[in-house]
């Protein structure tokens, strides 16, 4: 997986639901298995997520 398969994600956080643009991927692997994590922009602020917890927002 890389950053350029996604664009915009949406994801929790907290009890909120953060959307914004994807703006790099770090490749990461564990026991459940390769789970990267997406590095998104939200309103000029940075947060990562793992790819399993983000989706595609409905447009």
């Amino acid at each position: 997986m890389s950053a350029s398969q996604y664009d915009r994600v949406a994801f929790p956080f907290g009890d909120r639901q953060l959307e914004g643009d994807v703006v790099g991927f770090e490749p990461a692997g564990d026991v459940r298995g390769p789970d990267g994590l997406l590095i998104v922009d939200v309103d000029g602020l940075t947060y990562r997520t793992t790819e399993s917890d983000a989706e595609r927002p409905d447009r």
